[in-house]
């Protein structure tokens, strides 16, 4: 394993974490709503003030969260294998957190969708990396 494995790997991962406080305080900052039935939640766990608007625009924010993690591994090791270590201990995590933890708290469908979304965004992010590089 090279210096740029050891570094890339942990960028990527710390990457998908500022980019899912940063989108949620944008989220709050933006929607009122958002934030009085968010601060419940993370507070006490009482996750049921959460309408499927949030938990829709929550969906929506993987959507580049979990790309640009992988983005941010790739370029930074040149290896596009890389992203599958990064997408691990996401995918990890967010499977215990909906599929144990959160599963009768969420709704099923966001439960399932969450997880399953990591991988292949996180691998998508790196194989932008060959694209962005061609121009």
């Amino acid at each position: 394993m090279n210096i740029r494995a050891v570094l890339g790997v942990p960028a990527g991962f710390v990457t998908w974490w500022v980019l899912f406080y940063a989108s949620t305080f944008v989220f709050a900052a933006l929607w009122p709503a958002f934030q009085e039935a968010g601060r419940p939640a993370v507070e006490s766990g009482d996750f049921s003030q959460l309408t499927t608007g949030m938990l829709s625009l929550l969906v929506v924010m993987y959507f580049w969260v979990n790309p640009l993690s992988g983005l941010v591994t790739v370029l930074i090791t040149r290896n596009r294998k890389h992203a599958w270590f990064t997408a691990a201990p996401i995918f990890l995590f967010a499977a215990y957190q909906h599929f144990y933890f959160l599963w009768n708290n969420l709704p099923d469908w966001y439960n399932v969708l969450v997880p399953l979304l990591v991988p292949p965004l996180v691998f998508l992010g790196g194989m932008l990396v060959k694209t962005l590089e061609q121009r």
